[in-house]
């Protein structure tokens, strides 16, 4: 289990701690990994002082809590003085992104947006969550909550009492004027451009020295001096920020716009599969789910890749609509059509179609196991995506 840790960014293994030290020992939490992983765990969604998903287990849903203590207004202000002071957590908050430092207990007070083990309680709308013990609904949503943070740190930022704009503006104001000092590189000796930026922004302009017009000069393209970032990284950066420009000009980028989308629009493009290693360090995802993302959103942008990572939260009235339309069509054929999560299932056929965060049908086929790959087909119709994952399941060879 510790490997794995390592793996996430700061603020998902420091919540995966504390939420394993919450559990004292429970035999849910192991059962709540698998929950998890099969996808039982819906829309989280977060409010100052807890969070809350439904989790579907066999035929019936619940709906867990895990309940935060806020932070206070002074702890906020502690937090933010003791951010100020560091050139990376301000350049990550006015490039509006969480800075790592900020999962570290070891701000003045102990703040951190990680609360303790002894702040995390549970509830949950089944008969052991009722009792406020944990149970296998909670254990599931604390573990999906660590695979949330590690593309969308703010969930715990709001529930600890504070957004990351509100947050940055606190923070803003403190060095507003002020020359935050140099910008420390990063592993490889590089820094992001927005962080630069950033920074940039914040400091006092300098008058450019006098020149010496004595003196001939011969102007060379090197790599800047560190921790600017490398003529090849600005390269790249210059071609994807243009091509994206585009597309937004154009009128025809899709939702959702957020970190793991764009970290998936550069996996799909045709040298994307050399930043995987890259993509796993970011996300904290293994390579086979990001894998299968690549392949959802060059079917269906980025609500493909969503959907891939997780069926978004469907009513039973809805799934159950689904299905009636799909056998009333004659489109299920010989299979067994079954809700699966908040998926339509047919296991005999291995196809399946899930909901995506834009609202429209996205089809799957079976891989390997419980293994789902994305198909092209995504459609407005349960009966035509349905469709669209019966074709893709029948023109692949058997065995695969």
């Amino acid at each position: 289990m510790t490997g794995p840790a390592r793996s996430l960014p700061p603020l998902a293994a420091a919540w995966k701690q504390a939420f394993h030290l919450a559990t004292n020992g429970s035999g849910s939490y192991g059962k709540g990994i698998n929950l998890t992983r099969n996808g039982a765990v819906g829309q989280i969604q977060t409010r100052p002082g807890q969070i809350s998903a439904p989790v579907a287990v066999k035929n019936s849903t619940q709906r867990a809590t895990i309940h935060l203590t806020e932070l206070t207004a002074t702890q906020w202000d502690t937090l933010a003085t003791k951010l100020a002071d560091d050139p990376q957590a301000v350049a990550d908050l006015i490039a509006n992104r969480i800075p790592a430092t900020i999962a570290d207990s070891g701000h003045d007070g102990g703040i951190s947006i990680a609360p303790p083990a002894e702040a995390i309680t549970f509830s949950c709308s089944c008969p052991t969550g009722r009792t406020h013990r944990l149970c296998d609904h909670s254990a599931a949503l604390g573990h999906a909550v660590a695979e949330r943070l590690t593309s969308s740190p703010s969930a715990l930022l709001g529930a600890r009492g504070m957004t990351v704009r509100t947050l940055a503006a606190h923070v803003r104001d403190l060095v507003d004027g002020a020359d935050p000092g140099p910008l420390p590189a990063d592993s490889n000796g590089t820094v992001r451009a927005a962080q630069l930026y950033s920074l940039a922004a914040h400091r006092t302009p300098q008058a450019p020295p006098d020149p010496e017009l004595d003196t001939v000069s011969t102007l060379t393209y090197n790599d800047a001096p560190l921790p600017g970032p490398r003529a090849q990284d600005l390269a790249r950066m210059t071609a994807d920020a243009a091509a994206r420009a585009q597309t937004l000009l154009a009128g025809v980028a899709a939702a959702p716009h957020d970190e793991l989308a764009d970290v998936l629009r550069i996996l799909a493009s045709p040298a994307g599969a050399d930043h995987l290693a890259a993509a796993q360090r970011a996300t904290g995802l293994p390579e086979s789910t990001l894998r299968a993302m690549m392949i959802g959103y060059r079917h269906g942008g980025p609500a493909g890749g969503h959907a891939t990572l997780a069926a978004t939260e469907a009513s039973t009235t809805t799934l159950q609509q689904a299905g009636e339309n799909i056998r009333s069509s004659r489109a299920a054929g010989l299979g067994s059509l079954t809700i699966d999560g908040n998926a339509l299932t047919d296991a005999t056929t291995g196809v399946q179609i899930r909901l995506g965060p834009d609202g429209r049908w996205y089809p799957f086929t079976v891989w390997r196991a419980d293994e789902w790959r994305p198909a092209p087909g995504a459609s407005d119709d349960p009966v035509e995506a349905f469709r669209a994952a019966r074709s893709a399941r029948a023109a692949r060879p058997l065995g695969r």
